[in-house]
């Protein structure tokens, strides 16, 4: 597994036997400006993946985003869905509204993506799906 970035907001990894990303989101972010290399990271982490790679996402932790981190999460599901994302398995936040925050993001990008309710059970469904 190689790491992308990691701080205290979010971690990237990727495995390349897998041709699967790792994402993981932290707290509360307040503004763009908290998370600066946010959108280069991905690019980074983009440049790695096949076609038809996967995603494993925990947001678990997640706390609701003001509109303005909202629209880096789009730009983030854009740049899957351009780079030829197959599936998103997504632990759900805790947080009611953060869940209708992620689901709609993937939607928006037209990501085909399914909700779990722990890290185990996405990997094996991503596994079963890849």
């Amino acid at each position: 597994m190689l790491s992308i970035a990691r701080n205290q907001f979010y971690e990237i990894a990727y495995s390349a036997e897998r041709n699967r990303l790792y994402f993981r989101i932290d707290g509360y972010w307040k503004s763009p400006e908290v998370v600066p290399s946010y959108l280069s990271d991905w690019k980074n982490a983009l440049a790695l993946t096949k076609p038809s790679f996967t995603l494993l996402a925990d947001f678990r932790n997640m706390v609701t985003h003001p509109s303005s981190v909202k629209a880096l999460h789009h730009e983030v599901a854009e740049g899957l869905a351009k780079s030829g994302i197959s599936s998103l398995a997504e632990v759900s936040p805790s947080d009611k509204i953060a869940v209708l925050q992620t689901g709609s993001v993937a939607k928006d990008a037209k990501i085909s993506h399914i909700k779990v309710t722990d890290i185990v059970l996405g990997e094996h469904i991503l596994d079963k799906l890849s």
